[in-house]
C-alpha cells in the first residue's frame, strides 16, 4: 500500500475487532436484518473463523510501526476497526 500511495495520501482497512464480544455480534446480525438460516450462518462464520484470524488494537499499532508507515490511526466500531494509515508528505 505504501508502495502505490502517492505522498500524503492515506490507506483505510476495515475489518473485524479481535475482542468484539458474542454480544456485539448477536445484536449486529439481529440489526441486520438478516433470515433465520443466514443469521445463524453469520454468526456462526464471526464466531468460528473470522474473530480468530482478527487483531488487536495493539497488534495494528505494532504492524504499523514495523512498516514503512510508521505508525497508524485505529478507530473503533461496533464490531469492527478502523485502520488508517498515511503516507508522509515528501519534504
Amino acid at each position: 500500500m505504501h508502495r502505490v500511495l502517492h505522498p500524503g495520501g492515506q490507506a483505510i482497512i476495515h475489518d473485524l475487532r479481535k475482542d468484539v464480544s458474542s454480544d456485539e455480534i448477536d445484536a449486529y446480525v439481529r440489526q441486520s436484518g438478516r433470515r433465520a438460516l443466514d443469521a445463524w450462518l453469520t454468526t456462526w462464520a464471526f464466531r468460528t473463523m473470522l474473530i480468530r484470524r482478527a487483531y488487536t488494537r495493539d497488534e495494528l499499532g505494532a504492524m504499523a510501526a514495523k512498516s514503512r508507515f510508521g505508525s497508524c490511526d485505529v478507530t473503533t466500531s461496533s464490531i469492527g476497526v478502523e485502520v488508517r494509515l498515511l503516507r508522509q508528505p515528501v519534504q
